[in-house]
């Protein structure tokens, strides 16, 4: 797999972080085969992705990289099992590109989209989450042009003020009904973090997750021990809806990939030693 080129990665020792690359990633490529490392350590993501992708691949999901409209359409024809997405990820809103966002679909053997996930890249050095939110330019590149009239997101998460820097946010998540309950929601999350870190060096990973899913188990599952409250969506495209801030910074996140890679790959060895007896 040539995207998983050893490629040393550099820091510079002054203090400054590197620039990450602004290259998109081409859609229709297979998740592997549109993997380059330019940040972060390589041992540690070049096995990951390799697990990650066969894990996905054993529940019988096959990952590829997508565009962003393709992301709205699959979100337009599962409404009966989808909320609406996020203008986070909708072009439409003007504020998401190729440049700073990408999108994961996984299909099935018989081509059947069944599961999506997106990561959006915010550039806060000045800012945080909970300004970005309280001003919707969290969702718009216009508020006040492009929210809805009651539309507002209501922010009391302690937490919310310490997300910045180089910020992704990590959604468009979605599972076909017949494809919940194989532990995707383990996997693909965490590709779209690690994904995210390799190319734009982020600082923290974040996302916001409604209350009924938080308290099924589905953070911890996706690797999240930060649960900040509240984050609530008044009156928007999706609703209004009451959400968990689930952060997560660079090391924590890349001591989760460190732990999944082996957990994962212990199973993986496991059953080839059993096949081979």
């Amino acid at each position: 797999m040539a995207a998983l080129q050893e490629k040393v990665t550099r820091i510079e020792r002054d203090g400054l972080k590197p620039i990450a690359s602004n290259l998109p990633i081409p859609p229709g490529r297979s998740l592997l085969d549109g993997v380059t490392l330019e940040f972060g350590p390589v041992d540690l993501l070049g096995r990951f992705f390799l697990i990650a992708e066969a894990a996905a691949r054993e529940r019988g999901v096959y990952l590829s990289f997508a565009k962003l409209s393709d992301l709205v359409e699959v979100n337009r024809r599962n409404s009966d099992s989808w909320r609406p997405l996020l203008p986070i990820f909708d072009p439409a809103y003007g504020a998401t590109n190729d440049d700073n966002s990408f999108a994961i679909i996984g299909r099935n053997k018989s081509g059947d989209v069944v599961a999506t996930q997106a990561a959006r890249l915010f550039a806060w050095p000045q800012t945080n989450f909970a300004e970005e939110a309280a001003s919707l330019r969290l969702f718009y590149a216009d508020p006040e042009r492009q929210r809805l009239p009651a539309e507002r997101i209501d922010v009391t998460a302690a937490s919310a003020r310490r997300v910045t820097g180089r910020v992704v946010f990590s959604g468009g998540v979605w599972f076909h009904p017949d494809y919940r309950g194989r532990m995707l929601t383990a996997i693909l999350p965490r590709i779209s973090r690690a994904l995210a870190f390799t190319r734009w060096y982020t600082d923290f990973t974040m996302t916001i997750m409604a209350e009924k899913i938080v308290n099924s188990g589905v953070a911890q599952r996706c690797g999240y021990t930060e649960i900040g409250w509240d984050v609530t969506l008044q009156q928007t495209r999706t609703g209004t809806v009451r959400c968990a801030l689930l952060t997560m910074a660079a090391a924590q996140m890349l001591e989760d990939l460190g732990g999944f890679a082996e957990q994962i790959g212990a199973q993986v060895d496991r059953r080839v030693d059993n096949r081979a007896v």
